[in-house]
């Protein structure tokens, strides 16, 4: 029984798929396996044949990286990616825009060059062998999750381009995102659009919905005005089976799985491909098959190469390709579809499935749009296909899983990803059960190295982590763990997490400029170090995928450190994305190190705080620095306490182009108070702090405490509770 224990799929898909738990997956028929029709094939029509909508959403996948080597489709071969990764990769809207490089798809990190095969993942694979696949098929943005999922409904995204630290109309009203419209323009705004939504459509028209999702940054309705707070936006994922089982299946569904069974990485294929799996068999094994089309697919690139240029629609996207499964008893049987198509195309699919007289006025208005009619034939049916749940353990798993290991910031299992001599590098593994194993072990490049256990955290297991240096030249990892019920290996496709890299020279990153007004200066610097003394021959710091040379600030002791710099003040209003490449001619190739992204506005808030007015006992004086390069007087400068309606600041003194001071002054209540500002111009808005972070204090009534100025308070709940709280989500 304690083997039983310890090897295990997720319950809820024994009780779908009942007897033969262990049976392997079912073959398919060679005519599945290799037939594909072609791209000229007419459009069918539906006829009224499907009355209901199925869509999934999973996360951070491209096409090459999941179907890559699939039989007649578009894809390339690329090396073996371990499964799971050994990290989440930077994936935001602004990491896309460099790696696409104005469509020459050359900036993407060489750690996306990677890919899964049939073997890791059998039950996608199953079902695009019987149903259908598109090869043509796009994210609508190029950005990261949130936009795209709002686009997967409305065919548009509002404009919104982060998936950081938000949680829709019901944000903070300092929450502030990226936001990029459709000429290309990026400015910052409050994550609530006033846009049409296929929920919306659907109602009007006396057509039923229901959205389940878990995570807040992948819930769509609740950033869409009309439709969030709707009941039917049901916060938890596993109702969806629960409903089809008790008849109560919408017109149109969309179903996003919970975190840790999402495909993000660095979950399992395992997982995700399971939960997929008792959606379908759910649909399958119901009243609803005959009547149903269902689409699978990918929210985003995830930081994975894909080889097909994405088609520009305009200033938003289109981002680079992802899969799409298509399965339905109508679907074309092996049928692979070469029809340009994006997210945007199911709610072209729904308006014409259903004859609706309306559109949402967005892409899906586009003749370039495809509406995803091509994969079905209402003129023969397809049988169902119950495929059984792939095992695995869950003994350990990979520590980006764990919320609370987040917060301790550990984010991989290895960390970092390259280094020099000195690097210190961390090995990190979460055991997931009670007991104290045997063996815990890491194996690098085939030697093994106990791991120290780091204790436990909250109910995500326990922590396990191996800190060493190492020499230089590139590196595997794996993680073996032994107990009672016997040894585990991860990766689990007997592959290695091919990480770290050693190179013979050190690169540090200077000061992070992440704020900058337009028109200012910035300065980036890294400084090189070289235990041999070798001069480097590369020094360049990439801003969105363009190169600059870096220079010498002077000196040639290369063992102590040189820094270079590269000085602009021509950057655009916007989010940049910015990296270093180092190379010493030693043979290794350039150092890439993926550093991070800062933001140019045109406005600027600075030195917030609150102070005692004088004489009084419960007067308190807010006040602010506005600065907006243009002169702008501020058409918004608001001043929000706890949960009160905003109170207007007003201008106090100085100039608005060096710096103006702005206050107002409000009577408090007893008690603690918290708070925050925000000021708008014409082209854009700004907070401080910024969101969901509110400012403490101050602190009213006899004895109380001074609150430090700038005492901050992040919410003690996660924006996305099933996941880590980070920009590229």
């Amino acid at each position: 029984m304690r083997l039983l224990k310890r090897w295990y799929v997720i319950a809820a898909i024994v009780a779908v798929l009942g007897m033969g738990i262990w049976q392997a997956l079912p073959e398919v028929s060679a005519h599945f396996a290799h037939a594909s029709i072609a791209h000229n094939t007419p459009h069918a029509v539906t006829s009224g044949h499907i009355q209901h909508v199925v869509i999934m959403m999973m996360e951070n996948h491209t096409f090459d990286s999941l179907f890559g080597t699939f039989p007649n489709a578009n894809g390339i071969t690329e090396a073996q990616a371990s499964n799971p990764p050994y990290s989440d990769f930077n994936h935001s809207g602004p990491a896309a825009r460099a790696a696409i490089d104005g469509g020459q798809i050359d900036e993407f990190p060489s750690r996306g060059h990677v890919q899964y095969t049939q073997q890791d993942i059998p039950i996608y694979w199953s079902y695009a062998q019987q149903y259908g696949l598109g090869d043509d098929f796009f994210s609508s943005i190029a950005s990261d999750s949130t936009p795209n999922h709002i686009a997967m409904i409305a065919a548009q995204s509002g404009s919104n381009d982060d998936s950081t630290n938000q949680n829709g109309c019901a944000s903070t009203h300092n929450t502030m995102p990226r936001s990029r419209d459709t000429t290309g323009r990026e400015y910052w705004a409050f994550p609530c659009y006033s846009i049409n939504s296929m929920p919306a459509l659907l109602q009007a028209n006396g057509l039923t919905w229901r959205y389940y999702s878990q995570s807040q940054i992948w819930d769509a309705p609740i950033a869409i005005q009309s439709v969030t707070g709707s009941p039917n936006d049901v916060h938890n994922s596993s109702q969806f089976v629960t409903d089809v089982q008790n008849n109560k299946m919408a017109n149109v569904s969309w179903v996003i799985p919970p975190f840790n069974q999402s495909d993000h990485p660095s979950t399992t294929l395992q997982a995700g491909q399971n939960w997929v799996a008792q959606q379908v068999n759910a649909v399958m094994n119901s009243q609803y098959w005959s009547s149903t089309a269902i689409f699978i697919t990918w929210d985003e690139w995830g930081g994975f190469y894909d080889h097909v240029v994405p088609p520009v629609v305009d200033g938003t996207g289109l981002g680079p390709r992802v899969p799409l499964v298509v399965i339905s008893p109508y679907a074309k049987p092996g049928y692979i579809s070469h029809q340009q198509s994006e997210f945007s195309s199911l709610d072209k699919f729904i308006e014409e499935n259903w004859s609706l007289q309306q559109n949402l006025g967005g892409r899906d208005t586009l003749s370039t749009t495809g509406d995803l009619m091509d994969y079905f034939d209402v003129t023969q049916t397809q049988p169902t296909l119950i495929l059984q749940p792939i095992r695995y353990s869950t003994m350990l798993h990979t520590p980006y899983l764990s919320t609370n290991l987040n917060k301790l910031g550990v984010k991989g299992a290895v960390t970092p990803q390259l280094g020099g001599p000195s690097t210190s590098f961390h090995f990190a593994i979460v055991y997931t059960f009670a007991d104290t194993p045997t063996a815990a072990n890491v194996y690098i490049d085939g030697t093994p190295h106990a791991m120290t256990n780091m204790g436990t955290s909250g109910t995500d297991g326990t922590l396990y982590e191996y800190i060493s240096k190492l020499p230089v030249g590139p590196h595997h990892v794996q993680f073996t763990f032994t107990d009672a019920s016997g040894t585990l290996r991860v990766p689990f496709n007997n592959e290695f997490m091919n990480a770290p890299y050693v190179y013979p020279y050190m690169v540090t990153p200077g000061i992070k400029p992440t704020i900058a007004l337009v028109g200012q200066a910035v300065t980036f610097s890294a400084k090189y170090t070289s235990p041999s003394n070798t001069a480097p021959i590369l020094e360049a710091v990439d801003i969105d995928g363009s190169p600059h040379a870096l220079t010498s600030t002077g000196g040639t002791n290369y063992q102590t450190g040189v820094t270079y710099t590269y000085t602009t003040s021509s950057l655009a209003i916007g989010t940049h994305y910015v990296r270093y490449r180092f190379d010493n001619g030693s043979g290794a190739g350039p150092a890439v190190y993926e550093d991070y992204v800062m933001s140019v506005t045109p406005l600027n808030l600075t030195n917030a705080a609150v102070t005692l007015v004088s004489g009084t006992t419960n007067q308190y004086t807010y006040q602010v620095t506005y600065t907006e390069v243009n002169g702008q007087t501020p058409s918004q400068a608001y001043l929000y306490v706890d949960k009160l309606a905003p109170v207007s600041m007003t201008l106090v003194s100085g100039s608005i182009t060096t710096g103006a001071v702005y206050n107002t002054t409000l009577t408090l209540s007893a008690g603690n108070h918290t708070w925050y500002i925000v000021f708008a111009d014409s082209q854009t808005s700004w907070p401080d702090p910024v969101g969901p972070s509110v400012f403490a204090g101050p602190t009213v009534g006899a004895g109380a405490q001074v609150v430090p100025p700038g005492t901050l308070i992040t919410p003690s709940e996660d924006v996305n509770p099933n996941g880590p709280l980070d920009e590229n989500n």
